[in-house]
């Protein structure tokens, strides 16, 4: 099947040249005439690579790449710009775009940048499954977190925790006076570094359980993408709860938690590199 790529450029003569060119090269391309046609396009097609142009009217490049992060927080995404703006490329760039073209677009130069992106875009797409063997299904992180627990123990577990309401772009808290460690019982939360979308969270999805073996400093802010159900939990009711159950499931939990972090280090050091425009072995 063919790469989809999503051309996006105010200017109709640049989009037909790129569409025109990209399609002789095999491609799947589909245009847009703005920011705003883009995202819409965006919200219910996925593309395996984005070019953007800057400036265009109603949504420019630098926030439409903003919201295709939060559609889609790994996308790779190449913007376009005049010689002029090469300053707000390098701000696209931090922002998570991939790569930047200078118009005049040069056709090798092109070539070279489509191919490149739309191969990090294949390694993406294993990123959610890196941890898991050959022919085996992806565990979900409850799963992972409570695996060996009786469904009993996983009830008293989440009844340990205080379920909250948040409004899409509600700011989550991560401080432990609430719970530290969430468990996302419905909806999407982005999570946010230096105002770019790093990842998604959505539906029985944990974040945060390193907090239960130490007390780091919080480098991500959490928000709401729609009306989220989020349950918190405090550490030092987790270490109660442990205290007043068998020493054996105190020792399986922190092996499955032991586990459950070493799966998000390995994803977080491939999408960092990803998101910093590299291509990183994946830890072993």
């Amino acid at each position: 099947m063919a790469h989809k790529i999503l051309v996006v450029d105010d200017e109709q003569s640049i989009r037909d040249i790129i569409r025109e060119f990209l399609f002789e090269m095999g491609y799947e391309v589909k245009v847009a005439v703005d920011g705003v046609d883009a995202l819409d396009k965006a919200r219910f097609e996925t593309f395996d690579l984005y070019i953007i142009d800057i400036y265009m009217p109603r949504l420019d490049g630098l926030e439409l790449l903003l919201r295709i992060k939060e559609l889609q927080p790994l996308a790779v995404v190449i913007i376009t710009t005049g010689f002029s703006s090469i300053d707000v490329a390098v701000k696209a760039i931090r922002n998570g775009a991939y790569h930047y073209l200078t118009k005049p677009i040069q056709a090798e130069e092109l070539t070279k940048v489509v191919e490149s992106g739309l191969k990090h875009s294949e390694e993406l797409k294993d990123v959610n499954s890196i941890s898991a063997p050959p022919g085996s299904a992806v565990e979900q992180p409850e799963m992972l977190l409570l695996r060996g627990f009786t469904p009993e123990q996983q009830q008293d577990f989440r009844a340990v925790g205080v379920s909250c309401k948040y409004n899409a772009g509600d700011t989550i808290p991560q401080d432990n006076a609430i719970g530290s460690m969430l468990w996302i019982e419905s909806g999407k939360i982005a999570v946010k570094y230096r105002n770019a979308t790093v990842e998604t969270l959505k539906t029985g999805d944990i974040w945060g359980e390193e907090s239960f073996i130490t007390s780091n400093p919080v480098f991500t802010q959490l928000i709401a993408a729609e009306v989220t159900q989020v349950r918190h939990f405090n550490r030092g009711k987790l270490i109660e709860f442990f205290t007043y159950n068998d020493e054996t499931l105190t020792k399986r939990y922190m092996i499955n938690l032991v586990q459950c972090i070493y799966v998000k280090w390995r994803r977080a050091v491939y999408r960092i590199g990803i998101f910093s425009g590299f291509s990183p072995e994946l830890p072993k």
